[in-house]
């Protein structure tokens, strides 16, 4: 008898930051797991009982879930871990951490990993561009890019608990992928893609808020700049306790590698996100990457759930 797999998801309208989740989407999980596996798509509707019951019908849930309603994804991903759903995604509390900018900034300071750091007071400012943004939230929305005049101006009249100002660095920007190894024991780090403005520009945001971006997936590094990328993907994946997958977003500034977002459920769409055309480019399909899931998810299992037991995350030697 095949195991169940149940494939959660709300479509883009019905989640706060309108990700790209739509039928494209859902089918390409549903063809992936076709062959090994007894698939049930559900639609994401108001938390309640029947729907837990549902979800715990199956064997693992796939959460492609960012959201329904006033619900974002992590408020999701809690949901499903108090009702005991063996879901394929960070756990909500990791996923709550990682959501907060603020958190974030704190914690990877900490632990000597580079970052931002937020503004508190006008004599920090100087010359340069300033970035203000929500310290919750995502999908670059509420963001405001600035001169010093301006920055000295949103300071003097005060920012709320809920909005950050940081220095914009300018600088090359990479993405990394965290996936689990084929053998379910740990982690491993693909490759960086450099996200490239076009035309080129100091001030860009990946994706088209800030005007249009393009994907360079064998950028030029130095063996240590790409080694300096990679850990630093590694030690936020670590850091916040994530596990399945994670999509790490560094900035280049002076010789530096400094951690500008941690996305702990990374899209899926199959044409319009990054990880899926990243794995296409490492020659892994999707597929592979449930297969890899649904190992490394049985681990935890028979740890109880404790991740201590796995490899930690290796940063592969031989980079392209």
């Amino acid at each position: 008898m095949k195991p169940t797999v149940a494939i959660l998801y709300a479509e883009s309208r019905y989640t706060p930051w309108k990700e790209n989740i739509d039928f494209e989407t859902v089918r390409s999980f549903v063809d992936a797991l076709n062959h090994d596996f007894e698939t049930l798509v559900v639609h994401m509707t108001q938390p309640c009982d029947e729907l837990a019951s549902l979800l715990k019908s199956a064997d693992y849930v796939v959460n492609l879930c960012y959201g329904f309603g006033n619900y974002n994804q992590a408020e999701v991903a809690t949901w499903l871990d108090l009702n005991d759903i063996n879901h394929l995604s960070s756990c909500g509390d990791a996923q709550l951490l990682a959501q907060d900018k603020k958190a974030v900034e704190e914690l990877l300071l900490e632990k000597g990993v580079r970052t931002p750091v937020s503004i508190t007071q006008t004599s920090q400012i100087t010359e340069g561009s300033y970035i203000q943004k929500p310290r919750f939230g995502g999908c670059h929305r509420g963001i405001e890019i600035m001169d010093s005049t301006d920055a000295t101006s949103r300071m003097t009249f005060g920012l709320d608990n809920d909005t950050l100002l940081q220095p914009y660095l300018i600088g090359r920007e990479f993405s990394v992928g965290v996936i689990p190894k084929a053998d379910g024991s740990g982690y491993e780090v693909l490759p960086p893609v450099e996200i490239v403005p076009f035309p080129p520009r100091d001030v860009f945001i990946a994706g088209s808020a800030f005007g249009t971006t393009q994907r360079e997936f064998h950028p030029i590094l130095t063996e240590e700049m790409s080694m300096e990328v990679q850990a630093a993907a590694v030690m936020s994946h670590n850091t916040f306790g994530l596990n399945y997958m994670s999509r790490v977003d560094i900035r280049e500034f002076n010789g530096h590698m400094y951690i500008l977002d941690i996305n702990t459920m990374p899209n899926m769409h199959p044409r319009k996100s990054l990880i899926p055309a990243i794995l296409r480019e490492n020659q892994i399909d999707l597929s592979e990457l449930l297969r890899r899931f649904i190992a490394i998810n049985d681990q935890m299992r028979l740890s109880q759930y404790k991740i201590e037991g796995l490899n930690p995350i290796e940063v592969p030697s031989n980079l392209d």
